[in-house]
């Protein structure tokens, strides 16, 4: 099971990584194995529910946001 700070991780990754963030919307666990992280069955499913377009935007104003200069600082 991740720790909230390794869901964090997940979701930053997803943010700057849009090949990843596709991975993790597709198969969650494996998408966080490869970061180092183990998901339980729970945490996997509300990964597998969450809205690709809501995550898309989001991602969007994120790298708005910091720019693409200051995106490695935040990951």
């Amino acid at each position: 099971m991740a720790t909230a700070n390794q869901m964090e991780r997940l979701v930053g990754k997803a943010l700057f990584d849009s090949e990843f963030r596709y991975q993790l919307i597709a198969d969650p666990g494996t998408a966080a194995r490869s970061a180092g992280i183990f998901l339980s069955e729970e945490q996997a499913a509300r990964v597998r529910g969450l809205n690709v377009e809501e995550l898309e935007a989001l991602a969007e104003k994120f790298r708005k946001m910091v720019g693409p200069k200051n995106a490695i600082r935040y990951w």
